[in-house]
C-alpha cells in the first residue's frame, strides 16, 4: 500500500510541476501582450490561477511523503525514542483527522459547485468546479499519506521522509569499503567501454 501511495504522490508531483510551468508561461504571455498592446490577453490570468491551485494541491502528498512540510524540532530533538514515537503518533493522528475533515468538506463543496455549474467572471467566464475537485484530490492524497505515516509511527517505523533518508544513510555507512570500491570500479569500468 505504501508503494502505491508513493507512486500516486510522484504522479501528482509531476502534474504539479507541469502546472507551475503552465502558470509561468501564462503569466509571461500576459505580461508580453500587456506591454505590447496595453491590455491583458483574455484567459491568461484564469489559466495562471487554475495552474496555481493545481500546483499547490497536487504537491501536498509529495511533500508529505518526503517529509518536506514545515516542522520545528527544537523540542522533539531532545526526546527519547518513546516520546518521539508518542509525538509522531499524536501529530499524524491530528493531521489525518484534519485532512479527513478537509476532504469531506471539499467533497461536499465540489459536488455543490459542480451541480451549480460555478463560474468565475473575469475577462472570460471560467468554470470553477474543476478546481474544487483538484483541491479535493490534493486533500485526499495528503490524507492517504497521513494515514500511512500514522501507521508507520504506531509500528515504530517513523513517518516517511526524513527517517527514510536517515535509514539510507545508515545503510550506506554499513556497507563495507570493499563493496564500495567494487561498485566504484564497476561504474568506472562501464564508462571506459
Amino acid at each position: 500500500m505504501e508503494k502505491l501511495i508513493r507512486g500516486m504522490a510522484r504522479v501528482l508531483a509531476v502534474l504539479s510541476a507541469v502546472a507551475i510551468v503552465v502558470m509561468v508561461i501564462a503569466i509571461a504571455i500576459d505580461v508580453f501582450v500587456r506591454n505590447a498592446t496595453g491590455a491583458s490577453l483574455p484567459g491568461m490570468i484564469e489559466i495562471a490561477e487554475t495552474s496555481m491551485v493545481t500546483a499547490v494541491a497536487f504537491g501536498l502528498a509529495w511533500a508529505g511523503v518526503n517529509g518536506e512540510h514545515v516542522s520545528v524540532t527544537l523540542l522533539t530533538d531532545r526526546f527519547n525514542a518513546t516520546w518521539t514515537k508518542v509525538i509522531n503518533v499524536f501529530v499524524w493522528a491530528l493531521v489525518a483527522f484534519y485532512t479527513a475533515w478537509l476532504s469531506y468538506s471539499n467533497i461536499l463543496n465540489s459536488v455543490q459547485s459542480t451541480q451549480a455549474g460555478e463560474i468565475r467572471f473575469g475577462l472570460v467566464q471560467w468554470p470553477m468546479y474543476p478546481m474544487r475537485w483538484v483541491l479535493t484530490l490534493g486533500f485526499i492524497s495528503l490524507l492517504l499519506v497521513a494515514l500511512i505515516n500514522l501507521y508507520r509511527s504506531i509500528t515504530s517505523k517513523g513517518p516517511m521522509g526524513y527517517a527514510d533518508e536517515v535509514e539510507a544513510a545508515l545503510a550506506d555507512e554499513a556497507m563495507p569499503d570493499s563493496a564500495v570500491n567494487q561498485t566504484t570500479e564497476t561504474v568506472e569500468g562501464g564508462r571506459q567501454s
